[in-house]
């Protein structure tokens, strides 16, 4: 398999683009305003202890408490007489209102719901994760060579710190023992930090840890030797991706380019797909398709055979389009990062080993997925229950904003994603023509937001070295617009 990454910047995101086989299985977007907290520790008071629902409430500093259930609390550190301490977790009595414990965030803030918390703190590094006062030492389940198990666990009983914990991961595979023990190094550097930050909080709520940016946590993560490129189309990012990449696994140096030319997303394709992400219809190569629909509790999908007849054994038609639509669905819910509960209503079947194989075949393509996932078996009635670990936000929220009319039944596309369309067109059209005034026409909407953050344009305009004009058309839609030439009133939207 054929695994590529694409990093794109612009004025109002950062998105990042994973190809494996020349197809969309993951899309990241951050913007300056919703940067994950994921991986975050903070040095935390205790708000208020709920009994009824098994969980305390943490004050983080921020707007929200964060959620700290006691399934998540085992041991926990707390701050006692100027120093860290661990403590062993037996119950409520156990934690007092004002109370000071390190806690590390395990889900965003979602919708009102505060930010989930783990008292496991963890901190992640290229080659091994490091877990204070945690007597252990773990091999990634991905390394299933034996004999490399055992030699990797070797190196981490000779090098593992007194009272941390090493958990080794799968990029570790075939790294010699002094990189290992380089990238632990750094890594107990940051608990020193996060020491250093605890006694000077003055016993505030604050954030004592930030974990690496998107662009960095997928770098460190995810390139590995079975990746092929990361392209990358800011020459900062650029850069920066290859001091880390050379520090780290210089021979993998060469494989970081840097797109100069164009939109990097559109030149992959990557544009025409991403585009995809907000419709409800999701087709299937023999005709079939998927509806996806998303409500408060839960996300629903129907499988439809549509223009699909096939043979003339219908059993065997509805077989090939449900295994087509398993395929699908697992490559959809990597994608639009879908999450919580999901019911798939596959299309009804009658024979056993049927049932069994699409069950099959959808497991071993949710195998594919970082995310933890369990998975129900067909019920009688062809629908079948799943659960997908929520880590950050679905795509839909990241590219859409609630419609102002129907106050989020419906979706629009965001502003930033539109910002990124226009930057994206500006781009293009700029590596084939010298023309270097254009009229831009938009929706009032999204002109008062251009207009209220007039860096966006400007900054657009000074990169690609051109003069645009702004005009409000109310005949657009909220997520269209239109360039005209500016010499000769042309419509050129479609031509670049």
């Amino acid at each position: 398999m054929k695994r590529n990454i694409y990093i794109s910047e612009t004025p109002m995101e950062s998105r990042i683009a994973i190809m494996e086989d020349k197809q969309l299985v993951e899309f990241y977007i951050e913007t300056p305003e919703d940067v994950s907290t994921v991986g975050n520790v903070y040095f935390a008071t205790v708000e208020n202890i709920q009994q009824g629902m098994h969980a305390v409430f943490m004050n983080l500093g921020l707007e929200q408490n964060g959620f700290l259930g006691f399934s998540e609390i085992k041991d926990f550190i707390t701050f006692e007489n100027g120093s860290l301490k661990p403590r062993t977790f037996t119950g409520a009595k156990d934690l007092k209102k004002g109370q000071h414990i390190l806690v590390q965030v395990v889900k965003d803030a979602y919708a009102n719901k505060g930010p989930r918390l783990t008292t496991e703190i963890a901190i992640p590094g290229r080659f091994a994760v490091l877990a204070p006062y945690h007597d252990v030492i773990g091999i990634s389940k991905k390394i299933k060579n034996n004999k490399q198990r055992a030699k990797l666990k070797e190196i981490a009983n000779s090098i593992k710190p007194e009272g941390f914990g090493i958990i080794i991961r799968t990029v570790a595979d075939g790294k010699k023992e002094k990189d290992i023990k380089q990238d632990i190094k750094q890594l107990l550097s940051s608990w020193d930090q996060i020491v250093v930050a605890v006694k000077n909080s003055g016993s505030q709520a604050m954030r004592v840890y930030e974990n690496d940016s998107m662009t960095s946590s997928v770098i460190r993560d995810m390139f590995t030797k079975e990746v092929e490129s990361v392209v990358v189309d800011n020459k900062r990012k650029f850069r920066a991706i290859q001091n880390y990449i050379n520090d780290v696994a210089p021979e993998l140096t060469e494989r970081v380019f840097f797109h100069k030319e164009g939109s990097l997303f559109s030149a992959h394709g990557i544009t025409e797909e991403t585009d995809k992400l907000l419709r409800r219809k999701v087709w299937l190569k023999s005709g079939g398709h998927l509806i996806i629909d998303h409500t408060e509790a839960m996300f629903v999908i129907d499988v439809n055979s549509g223009r699909y007849t096939g043979q003339k054994d219908q059993e065997k038609n509805i077989l090939k389009v449900n295994l087509e639509a398993a395929v699908e669905i697992a490559r959809q819910l990597r994608l639009r990062d879908i999450s919580g509960l999901i019911v798939i209503d596959f299309i009804d079947m009658q024979i056993p080993e049927n049932k069994k194989a699409l069950v099959r075949t959808f497991k071993d393509e949710l195998a594919k997925d970082r995310a933890s996932v369990s998975v129900s078996d067909l019920s009688r009635y062809g629908l079948l229950e799943m659960t997908r670990e929520r880590i950050r936000l679905s795509i839909m929220f990241s590219l859409s904003d609630e419609c102002p009319m129907c106050h989020g039944y419906g979706r629009i596309p965001s502003k930033e994603s539109m910002i990124t369309k226009i930057d994206s067109w500006v781009r293009n059209f700029r590596q084939h023509t010298r023309e270097r005034r254009v009229e831009l026409q938009v929706h009032p909407f999204l002109y008062a937001f251009i207009k209220e953050n007039k860096k966006i344009l400007r900054q657009t305009q000074f990169k690609y070295g051109i003069k645009i004009d702004m005009v409000i058309e109310e005949s657009l839609g909220v997520g269209s617009f239109r360039f005209l030439r500016k010499k000769d009133k042309q419509d050129v939207t479609n031509m670049y």
